[in-house]
């Protein structure tokens, strides 16, 4: 009896950890932004960084610049109407967080409050105060985004 107890009980120990170990990869842990879906490091020197704006599309594209150390990462993605819209990957309130955004069709969502942005609002000032994806200032030139290294390092205290 005490032999059949204890093949019971180790086949239940195994069978536990099969199961452990089936579900912990294949979890989506939505606490953590883990978007690296950028096909090409953009280009850079030492006042900025430029993106073709062929390489962005209604899907949005994280990228990140090493400052100092610091991963800061950022996004960008085009609206319905082909308008480009880039913004940091980090909450103006829920930075601290450091959970980013993940896109939901048209919309950003903040990883940390669940607080949806339209993509077409994306890339202006927080002017109503809140969670908002941070301002990351660019420019249009040809055909390229340029985004000044400065401002990239400006808010690296988020990530």
């Amino acid at each position: 009896m005490k032999k059949k107890i204890g093949l019971i009980s180790i086949a239940a120990v195994v069978v536990i950890l099969f199961l452990a170990g089936c579900t912990s990869n294949s979890q989506n842990n939505d606490n953590s932004n883990t978007n690296t879906n950028s096909n090409s490091a953009p280009q850079q020197n030492e006042t900025e960084v430029r993106i073709p704006i062929s390489d962005i599309s209604t899907t949005a594209k994280f990228y990140s610049y090493d400052s100092n150390g610091i991963s800061v990462r950022y996004f960008a993605v085009k609206d319905n109407q082909g308008n480009v819209h880039v913004a940091f990957d980090a909450c103006d309130v829920c930075y601290e967080a450091k959970k980013g955004y993940k896109q939901n069709g048209d919309v950003m969502q903040c990883l940390n409050c669940g607080k949806t942005f339209s993509i077409t609002s994306i890339g202006t000032e927080n002017t109503a105060g809140g969670c908002w994806p941070s301002f990351l200032p660019m420019n249009i030139d040809g055909n390229d985004v340029v985004i000044k290294i400065a401002d990239l390092e400006s808010k690296s205290y988020m990530f």
